[in-house]
C-alpha cells in the first residue's frame, strides 16, 4: 500500500506569536483581537455593543447565508466566545479548507479551535501520566519474565 502525504491548510496561531519584537507580550482587550489581521483570508468584524462580532474564514457556505464558523473550546462545541480571556488562550488553530469537513456541516463555514493554557497543562500532564504507566506496566512485565526464569 502507497503511503500519500495530506496537507491540511490550518492556520496556527501560539502564544508565542502574540509578542510584540521587544519580546513582551502584547494586552488584547479581547479574544478577537487576537484573532483579527493574523490569518489571510480571516476577517474579523466590529462589534455592535452586547454582540459579538461577525468573523468570515470562508465567504458564505451555507444555504442559509450564515458566514459564523464553528467554535470549539478546549474540545467543547460553543456559540460564542467573546467571554474567553485572551491572557488564557495558549493556542488558537483556524481550519480555512475542505478538511473542515470533519465537523460536517456545522464546519462548512471554518472551524475556530482554541485551547486554553488550562488545558494545554492538563494534555501535557495526562501524557506525562501515561508515559509513566506506560514504562511501569514494561518494568512489572520485565520482572514477571525474570521471576519466572
Amino acid at each position: 500500500m502507497k503511503k500519500t502525504l495530506i496537507s491540511i491548510l490550518v492556520a496556527s496561531l501560539a502564544a508565542a506569536l502574540f509578542c510584540s519584537q521587544a519580546g513582551a507580550q502584547t494586552k488584547y482587550n479581547d479574544i478577537f483581537e487576537m484573532i483579527r489581521g493574523r490569518v489571510p483570508g480571516v476577517t474579523v468584524g466590529q462589534a455592535s455593543a452586547g454582540q459579538m462580532p461577525s468573523i468570515v474564514i470562508r465567504g458564505v457556505g451555507t444555504n442559509s447565508g450564515m458566514t459564523q464558523p464553528l467554535f470549539i473550546v478546549d474540545g467543547i462545541q460553543t456559540d460564542n466566545i467573546a467571554s474567553i480571556n485572551p491572557d488564557d488562550v495558549d493556542e488558537i488553530d483556524i481550519i480555512k479548507d475542505g478538511t473542515s469537513a470533519i465537523y460536517g456541516m456545522q464546519g462548512a463555514n471554518g472551524v475556530i479551535i482554541i485551547t486554553t493554557k488550562t488545558a494545554a497543562r492538563q494534555a501535557a500532564a495526562q501524557a506525562e501520566a501515561a508515559k509513566a504507566a506506560k514504562a511501569a506496566k514494561k518494568a512489572a512485565k520485565k520482572a514477571a519474565k525474570k521471576k519466572t526464569e
